[in-house]
């Protein structure tokens, strides 16, 4: 969904600049999930909405680039280190890790928590990075893992940030793709939008999981393409509404602020 390759294939027809096969090629390595060892080409057409021979004629070019490689036995696909390599330095060149991380575990600090990085992809947001105090209890999630926009704080600041017109036409296809979600998370997703409009954050507070709280405000560097989210969550019993309001979800507001500057420094407009 990410502001995202919906907006590359609304206005590819018009941009003749627009690279329609770039997007197909790169839609196949990010169909991947953390949990997948390898995919077949109908896996992949499932996943990327695709004619299957598209798909074979982009998995056929990315295995001969070495992005993927074939498991005849199985005829399936798996990433390849060439994949790892291009995305840790990415990682790294951005300069994004040497500022995150130390903001982040300052952040941990406040209790047992979890504080995440996230990226909106298609299906969700992904975690790009973690930190995670030895104590917390917290749903095992790691590095890679998706989570879904409607239910979780993350997801929920990625869609309060949108401009209205381009949120309700998100919502939308959210809602199609889960076979029309319930009133009260329709109604729980809205309020948080009046939330971060009002006060820089969401929260989701036993959405997804009912023992689990969480708040989540974005980190914009630059007004083109999407921003980063970042997220803090924990127990309901220790991150509850109240202690929301009175301390966290500044700590948060304070982390990615002084996160922005630093990142600004990087790219000077």
């Amino acid at each position: 969904m990410a502001g995202e390759a919906s907006n590359g294939k609304a206005e590819g027809g018009a941009d003749r600049q627009f690279v329609a096969s770039l997007e197909k090629g790169l839609a196949i390595l990010t169909a991947f999930r953390p949990e997948d060892r390898a995919l077949s080409n109908q896996e992949l057409a499932d996943r990327t909405g695709m004619p299957r021979p598209t798909v074979a004629r982009f998995t056929h070019t990315l295995r001969k680039l070495r992005y993927l490689a074939y498991h005849p036995r199985t005829s399936r696909y798996s990433l390849t280190a060439r994949v790892f390599e291009l995305s840790q330095a990415g990682f790294a060149s951005t300069g994004l890790r040497d500022i995150m991380r130390p903001a982040m575990e300052a952040l941990s600090e406040l209790g047992p928590f979890s504080v995440a990085l996230g990226i909106p992809v298609d299906g969700g947001v992904r975690y790009l990075e973690l930190v995670r105090r030895p104590e917390a209890i917290v749903l095992n999630l790691e590095v890679g893992a998706l989570l879904p926009y409607l239910p979780t704080a993350i997801g929920r600041a990625y869609l309060a940030e949108m401009p209205e017109a381009q949120r309700q036409e998100a919502l939308a296809r959210l809602e199609a793709e889960q076979d029309a979600p319930s009133p009260a998370l329709r109604e729980g997703v809205l309020a948080e939008v009046e939330r971060f409009a009002s006060h820089g954050y969401t929260a989701s507070f036993g959405a997804w999981w009912p023992e689990i709280n969480a708040v989540a405000t974005t980190i914009r560097v630059a007004d083109d393409g999407d921003p980063l989210l970042l997220s803090l969550s924990g127990l309901s019993s220790v991150l509850t509404p109240d202690r929301v309001e009175e301390e966290y979800a500044a700590a948060l507001l304070s982390t990615a602020q002084m996160i922005r500057m630093r990142l600004r420094r990087l790219y000077p407009d």
